[in-house]
């Protein structure tokens, strides 16, 4: 079988990755620096991963630091060698041996062994339950120069790491391209980054970027940047995070972990790092949610908060981006197909205002200027229009919840949740048959609806 696909970012829905930067300035003065609009943090991003068929997976984790290769250094004895070196590395971790953690670094890759000793020293700090790692393939060849300056045989190996955190339910996957070269009867890790150039990189997280700390919540775990406030903007967090998780189980009553992983980078750079974007357009966007799929389920699904954005937010804002990204960790965790964007990011913010008192024509401001300039829409907001990296998201995002409310109003907020249920069953036909067996009307109807709803609430 072929090596499985690379873990690659993608939205959910397709136009969410974070890009720059039409001006919002409007977002901001809109609610006068307590709310920001929600669609600050309204963004989902993903990273979904193509089913597989991959070599045997992670072995005993039995510490053999030094132990010989047997045989010739060739890609055979790599291949029985490097399984027991990545199960010693990952019980390292999990006993937070920085020792041993280093134990098969190449001590002549000098950039890289001293990265590593950082690396080791800030995993330290965090509490892992699980941390292990599978080797999946091979990586792209080494370029020429730098094979030249390698033992022969050295080569780029493509390698899962998953793990989790203690006191969470979910397990994280980061795709790893590793370097590994022949040292004196060894094998040996000597750098991550020399896919780079082929475009395939090594997946980061914030203890990769800078020393970190964690702290829990009632019902959250925090990990963040020390630059980026230390405890108290954590425990902050921790909180805000804990009162989201109860907003979300007020109008959700689906299974989910309730025991969400919030990122706390240290820059607006850094969060781009963690999602795996190139930064354009997140100055539009205050938190986004990123996990995986996995044969269908959801896994690994994290909040990571944008410093820059977010710390613009009074603290209404900040709860209103909270519960939003909140309810998209709620939603996926039973959801096995994506449901319309206008349905995903219209119920999360749905959620997030019920909490709050913030009037419509604060919230909705954008949307409803557009109808009474007469640039009003005529169609639910779709893909593009969600798209940070091409305009101002702020209407569609208004308009998305607006149509999330009107069915609630017209129909009730339970019906509101089933039918967002029964849109993310994979057993669903599709979104124009699932509105008529549970609103009981067609999807051009309620499209009508939300349209002579909004021109009402910009008639006001």
């Amino acid at each position: 079988m072929p090596d499985p696909q690379p873990l690659s970012p993608v939205v959910e829905p397709p136009v969410l990755v974070a890009e720059e930067k039409p001006d919002h300035s409007r977002l901001l003065s809109a609610l006068a620096g307590l709310v920001a609009l929600a669609v600050l943090g309204s963004v989902a991003f993903f990273w979904f991963a193509a089913a597989e068929e991959s070599p045997p997976g992670t072995p005993a984790s039995t510490p053999s630091a030094g132990r010989p290769s047997p045989g010739p250094v060739d890609a055979r004895s790599r291949d029985e060698a490097l399984p027991v070196l990545l199960a010693d590395r990952a019980a390292a971790v999990l006993r937070a041996d920085s020792a041993g953690f280093l134990a098969h670094v190449d001590p002549l890759a000098a950039d890289f062994a001293a990265a590593q000793r950082r690396l080791a020293r800030r995993l330290a700090e965090v509490p892992f339950s699980a941390w292990s790692y599978r080797v999946i393939g091979e990586g792209p060849g080494l370029a020429e120069d730098l094979a030249a300056g390698l033992p022969e045989a050295s080569s780029i190996v493509r390698v899962r790491l998953t793990y989790r955190l203690e006191g969470t339910t979910t397990d994280t996957d980061r795709e790893q391209y590793l370097t590994v070269v022949p040292r004196g009867g060894r094998w040996l890790l000597a750098g991550d980054r020399d896919a780079d150039p082929s475009g395939l990189e090594t997946q980061r997280d914030v203890w990769d970027l800078g020393d970190v700390r964690v702290v829990r919540g009632d019902r959250s775990v925090v990990v963040g940047d020390v630059r980026s406030g230390g405890r108290p903007a954590m425990r902050r967090l921790a909180r805000e995070a804990d009162l989201a998780v109860a907003d979300v189980d007020r109008v959700w009553a689906g299974e989910w972990s309730r025991r969400p992983v919030i990122l706390l980078p240290a820059s607006q750079q850094d969060m781009a790092t963690v999602i795996g974007s190139d930064g354009k357009g997140l100055a539009q966007i205050a938190a986004v949610t990123t996990g995986a799929f996995d044969e269908g389920v959801s896994r690994g699904d994290r909040i990571v908060v944008n410093p820059a954005t977010f710390g613009m937010l009074g603290t209404l804002g900040r709860r209103v981006v909270l519960s939003h990204e909140m309810t998209h960790v709620a939603t996926r965790a039973t959801g096995v197909v994506p449901v319309p964007i206008w349905l995903s990011e219209g119920f999360a913010d749905y959620v997030a205002y019920e909490a709050t008192s913030v009037p419509t024509a604060i919230v909705a401001s954008d949307v409803l200027d557009d109808v009474r300039d007469g640039k009003g829409p005529d169609r639910l907001p779709e893909g593009a229009e969600f798209d940070a990296g091409t305009g101002d998201i702020a209407a569609a995002y208004e308009g998305a919840w607006l149509a999330a409310r009107v069915i609630a109003e017209r129909y009730g907020e339970r019906r509101l949740v089933d039918f967002y249920v029964a849109m993310s069953d994979s057993a669903g036909p599709g979104w124009p048959e699932e509105t008529v067996d549970v609103l009981g009307i067609s999807s051009r109807r309620l499209e009508r609806m939300w349209l002579a709803y909004v021109d009402d609430l910009a008639a006001r």
